[in-house]
């Protein structure tokens, strides 16, 4: 595809309602419509689910009403932006009643923009951010994602092949025809310094380039190096550990992992500390001007299921470039900035071809190989913050 459950460490926030999506007037209307001054906890899910995902989206929306079921919205909120057939996207949020949940739109957006286009990201934000002034917000892309590989998207719905970017919208007219938000303008949709955690629910997108990308946008970066499966984050078992009194980021990302390791699937998931990435930076940049010498790509771990797209193994390969151009030292040093700045990474023993790998090389965070070609792919990887900052 793309893209916890230990109720005791949120036992503060149950509540005695249920969730389904038929409500009624609630017996207290603080809790239907709590006041917004009040609200001390938002997270905003941002779905492209007008896509080959929409069913999954479906079982997901299911999920987010059981989260809320125990989660106390005087005091939290739920936001999830979404499209409900060609014609209709809004923006919603969970209420909760005497009769359970159910979601109720708060802002409707024409069709004539794409769920990918980064004015429709920006909007959709800043509609979500102005809601509850006293809040702490989190953020989760829901969809499509492969790691920083461009688009060139002009927001026009085209037909395939195009697996690059964020979203995977169809068109109005549904069929195959799809767009994508380049990695530049995703993270330039997002405004600086205004949501705690962003959680990419989608593959691929625990790339360094698209971490570095949003270094500014938040404090923690949650995300896959690999692929997710289409059932995604189980969001009625995540869900609560960030609407936690102290939200347990490690314990989420931990439970998402147990829930495919204890059936034995493939499964790779990791926390990064932003505070930590310029640290992170500098050690790259020395470890690039250290020599010309680089790995065998064959002998690299690649979290890609082909050749033909890899994502290999940041760590791995930057310390191999290290030692291969005599500075052991500096693979050193990276291995210190690297276990500072990824303070959660788990995968499990075999990758998305069914294949052991070693799970001790594993980092949690991939890059790009860069060879300084002239192709499309490359020249758009140079305008990219990582690039600048790196190379």
């Amino acid at each position: 595809m793309r893209r916890l459950l230990i109720f005791l460490s949120v036992l503060s926030l149950l509540l005695p309602a249920g969730c389904g999506h038929d409500g009624e007037e609630p017996d207290t209307p603080g809790s239907l419509y709590p006041d917004p001054e009040n609200v001390g906890r938002v997270v905003v899910v941002y779905a492209v689910n007008r896509s080959s995902l929409v069913y999954d989206f479906d079982g997901d929306s299911e999920e987010m009403l059981r989260a809320m079921s125990v989660v106390d919205t005087d005091r939290n909120q739920l936001l999830v932006y979404k499209t409900d057939s060609a014609t209709e996207t809004g923006l919603y949020r969970v209420v909760k009643d005497s009769e359970g949940c159910r979601f109720e739109i708060v802002r409707s957006y024409g069709r004539d923009v794409t769920s990918t286009h980064p004015d429709r990201i920006r909007e959709v934000l800043a509609d979500a951010l102005e809601m509850f002034p006293n809040a702490a917000y989190d953020l989760i892309f829901w969809g499509h994602g492969t790691s920083w590989r461009p688009y060139f998207s002009d927001h026009a719905v085209v037909d395939p092949p195009a697996l690059y970017g964020y979203g995977g919208e169809y068109s109005q007219t549904g069929g195959s025809q799809t767009d994508w938000t380049d990695l530049d303008e995703l993270a330039g949709a997002v405004p600086d310094g205004r949501f705690e955690t962003i959680w990419f629910d989608c593959c691929y997108m625990t790339g360094i380039e698209v971490v570095y990308q949003f270094r500014d946008k938040c404090s923690t970066f949650v995300g896959y190096p690999s692929e997710v499966w289409d059932k995604g984050m189980q969001y009625d078992e995540v869900l609560p550990y960030l609407f936690a009194a102290n939200p347990d980021i490690t314990g989420a990302a931990e439970t998402f992992y147990r829930f495919y390791a204890d059936r034995n699937q493939p499964v790779t998931v990791a926390v990064v500390d932003m505070a930590r990435i310029e640290e992170l930076a500098d050690v790259a940049a020395s470890v690039i001007s250290s020599g010309d010498l680089r790995p065998q790509a064959s002998g690299l771990l690649n979290y890609s299921r082909t050749m033909s797209s890899p994502f290999y193994d940041f760590h791995q390969f930057f310390r191999l470039v290290a030692e291969l151009n005599g500075a052991p030292e500096l693979a050193d040093d990276l291995a210190e900035a690297v276990a500072k700045t990824v303070v959660y990474h788990a995968a499990s023993d075999k990758d998305f071809n069914g294949r052991p790998w070693d799970s001790s090389s594993v980092s949690g965070l991939s890059t790009h190989f860069y060879r300084g070609t002239d192709t499309r792919d490359e020249s758009y990887y140079r305008t990219l913050d990582w690039y600048k900052r790196v190379y």
